[in-house]
């Protein structure tokens, strides 16, 4: 039996969150024991949700930047759950982890999921990040343009950083006319508009705010557009729908738990990022058939090949980004053709089956335990 210990930055509605819960949740109880679930910030919705399913959780509710303090609450918690493995998700809690080890001497197996937001950090971070890397025993990257990033630009042993891709539960996913029929009936469509959204936190690399802009050129087609996350951008984003008056065209909906209703309800899923890693919420998008339009950075160019299950446009241009919306929302064949591959590709290269396999045989090779045999199929 493997004891793991997971401990991330913060439980909120977010990618790397999300991939925490799934793999804390769904790792084989015969072979593995979650030891808990460690959040460096006040409880999130994965939090919640953990707990709900009978999963150990502490939050440490650091306020800010951490503290020696802080490190040393850390250290008693790992030490009094004794972990073989523990997995570390975004920057500080990897930071917090590592001095962990390093200086309060706590043995453990150090997995560390870095994500994205390494490629945004400050320079002062970036050295801290060098100081104390040498404490990982392994990084594992989502994609191969975040596993490139880490090695050319922050110095990482290509052998110490591995590639799992997201995966997503495609039969998990499937489209409800019902909901659909529900969700456009609550935004009141009329009935050829055509709808897209997309969804994540609101912030500078999410390009929500080119995505504003595309749809201020669309204000006299039957377009209209839902952006489903939460972030410190709003207050900009809000100010900048109102600017161009399409109030009417471009709606914020916040976080929502009915994600899948959501997705039914779109026509077109766009995802206008200007830097990414291989984002869930893409996948899931393509995983219930929906065809994308994504900006043609990192990650994303791993999972749509344009004009076969997807289109792709240059980051941070409205213009052919409003082009591509534009293409799609008349032609509803393409709609179809697009989304067909895409939903495709998802359950040929993205399953949730073979993630979690996948992550089960790294922890067991890296304790030299038996590897679970990957399933046939």
């Amino acid at each position: 039996m493997i004891k793991i210990l997971f401990v991330s930055t913060s439980t909120t509605v977010g990618g790397a969150e999300k991939t925490l819960y799934t793999i804390a949740t769904l790792l084989d109880p015969s072979r593995y024991e979650v030891a808990g679930v460690v959040s460096l910030k006040a409880p999130g919705a994965y939090c919640r949700r953990l707990e709900a399913a009978g999963f150990a959780t502490h939050t440490l509710d650091v306020p800010g930047r951490a503290s020696w303090k802080d490190v040393g609450r850390l250290a008693e918690l790992i030490t009094r759950t004794r972990p073989q493995v523990v997995h570390a998700f975004m920057y500080q809690a990897i930071q917090m982890c590592r001095l962990v080890k390093r200086w309060h001497g706590v043995p453990f197996t150090l997995v560390s999921s870095p994500r994205v937001n390494y490629r945004t950090r400050a320079l002062w971070t970036k050295l801290v990040d060098r100081l104390l890397k040498g404490s990982d025993d392994l990084l594992i990257a989502e994609s191969k343009a975040s596993r490139d990033h880490l090695v050319r630009w922050l110095g990482y042993s290509a052998d110490k950083v591995r590639v799992i891709h997201n995966g997503v539960d495609v039969a998990g996913w499937p489209i409800s006319r019902l909901e659909r029929r529900q969700k456009r009936l609550e935004l009141r469509l009329a009935a050829d508009e055509v709808l897209i959204g997309s969804a994540g936190r609101l912030d500078a690399q999410k390009g929500f705010s080119t995505l504003i802009a595309a749809m201020g050129t669309l204000r006299k087609r039957p377009v209209r557009c839902v952006v489903l996350g939460e972030g410190p951008a709003r207050p900009e984003l809000e100010s900048q729908i109102r600017r161009l008056g399409i109030e009417r065209q471009v709606m914020l909906l916040g976080e929502r738990d009915d994600m899948t209703s959501w997705l039914s309800a779109l026509d077109v899923f766009v995802l206008p990022s200007l830097w990414e890693g291989l984002p869930n919420a893409l996948l899931e998008a393509m995983a219930m058939g929906l065809p994308v339009v994504a900006s043609a950075v990192d990650g994303v160019l791993e999972a749509v090949e344009p004009e076969k299950n997807g289109l792709l446009v240059p980051p941070g241009r409205p213009g052919p980004l409003a082009a591509a919306i534009s293409r799609l929302a008349a032609d509803p064949g393409a709609r179809t053709r697009l989304g067909e591959a895409a939903k495709e590709t998802v359950s040929r290269r993205f399953g949730l089956i073979d993630m979690m396999a996948a992550y089960e045989r790294t922890y067991a090779e890296l304790l030299g335990a038996p590897v679970p045999q990957k399933p046939a199929g």
